[in-house]
């Protein structure tokens, strides 16, 4: 198998490098996810992207995209590089707005919403948030109860959501309700776009443990239009796997895993506890190098997926789950490993001098629970990968 990326790729690949060294503001690197009073210069960044026209390489001129043909690719590339610029949070707003709106829109909604929406999500004109969670349904999404009735040619919606990344700062949900009355958990479900601005909706942000802000999204007689949903009405389970698949693939990265561990090894390098050098230790040695392989393997398995998708009806399912998965299992035991070198200094936060690293690994250890979690669960992503990719049986659900 060649891994070597083809003399236009690698070209585009040099080009987004140089754009995310010299366009992105210092200031918006190293946040995972970008709020206010930071929005809107992120926002003039990914403006200048949709500019370049890398946001629609892979769309259709009469949507607004380039036309081209295999470049998929162009996709992955971007968000990698924009992730290893250090600079995830755009690359979160990037696949929110064209890996998985703008491709789920692209590939099941109705032509009237392909011309009002996907134009606009290639231009930088708007915001999504993913609004799937809520307190009693987190991974287990097929338990959702926000309840979506028809009533003439709207929706009327009622329910609430939880952990909804930058509700606060955009211009529509992208929503995952109930349709069909008396439905249990994957039948009846279905998927709506609502204004943020719609009456009856209130956005209450909030920081969790980790100092990570999220919102929650309360719906109370919320008024939808019929045309505002996305595919067919009850068949929201299957489209929604299709929008889990390309998030798992593209949003939950490697490299925002590989480079702070790459920077981990360049401080093990010099750094000395008591008068140890840490790097001469051979138990050190080993383990890092242990880890250094599972991290390496993961990023073969992410670029297999992203390589996959030059066949743009392919749908990487199985590989995006396998790639997810892989990642979340490395969250803890990178962090553990990096905590025990440093001892009790790696405990120190930020805001302690004597923190190594900027207390990067407490923070980072902090993260990793959210890791099992977001993008589908461990158990989730291992039944798609046993049902669908080995075809074991499914169970009683």
């Amino acid at each position: 198998m060649d891994f070597r990326y083809t003399p236009e790729e690698q070209s585009f690949r040099m080009e987004v490098r140089q754009f995310v060294e010299e366009e992105i503001p210092e200031v918006l690197k190293g946040m995972e996810e970008i709020h206010p009073p930071y929005t809107e210069m992120e926002m003039e960044v990914v403006r200048k992207i949709a500019k370049k026209g890398w946001l629609g390489a892979a769309y259709p001129k009469e949507y607004g995209g380039l036309g081209e043909n295999e470049v998929p690719m162009t996709e992955y590339i971007l968000l990698d590089e924009l992730n290893r610029g250090r600079a995830p949070g755009i690359s979160l707003t990037c696949t929110y707005l064209i890996s998985i709106v703008g491709n789920t829109i692209l590939n099941i909604a109705s032509e009237e919403l392909k011309h009002k929406f996907i134009p606009k999500l290639l231009n930088a004109d708007i915001r999504f948030a993913i609004n799937y969670s809520e307190p009693d349904a987190g991974n287990d999404v097929a338990n959702i109860r926000t309840k979506a009735e028809l009533q003439d040619n709207e929706y009327l919606v009622n329910g609430t959501k939880r952990f909804i990344t930058c509700a606060d700062t955009s211009d529509y949900l992208w929503s995952l309700v109930r349709t069909q009355k008396g439905s249990k958990r994957h039948k009846g479900l279905s998927i709506l776009i609502i204004p943020t601005n719609s009456p009856g909706i209130t956005i209450i942000p909030f920081e969790m443990m980790n100092k990570i802000q999220t919102c929650e999204v309360i719906m109370e007689d919320v008024h939808v239009p019929k045309e505002n949903l996305v595919g067919e009405e009850g068949k929201g389970w299957w489209h929604l796997m299709e929008a889990l698949a390309r998030e798992r693939m593209t949003m939950v990265n490697f490299k925002s895993v590989a480079r702070p561990y790459y920077e981990f090894i360049q401080w093990l390098r010099t750094a000395e506890i008591g008068d140890e050098r840490l790097k001469d230790d051979p138990v050190i040695r080993q383990a890092v190098a242990h880890q250094y392989l599972q991290i390496m393997g993961g990023n073969m398995m992410q670029l297999i997926a992203g390589a996959r998708t030059k066949n743009k009806d392919y749908i990487p399912t199985i590989e995006a789950s396998a790639s997810k998965m892989w990642r979340a299992m490395q969250s803890w035991p990178k962090a553990n490993l990096a905590l025990d070198i440093m001892r009790s200094y790696g405990l120190l936060t930020e805001d302690n001098a004597n923190a190594p690293m900027n207390g990067w690994w407490a923070a980072e250890y902090g993260w990793a629970g959210h890791e099992l979690s977001g993008a589908g669960g461990l158990d989730l992503n291992r039944k798609i990968i046993a049902q669908q990719g080995l075809g074991l049986p499914r169970g009683s659900n």
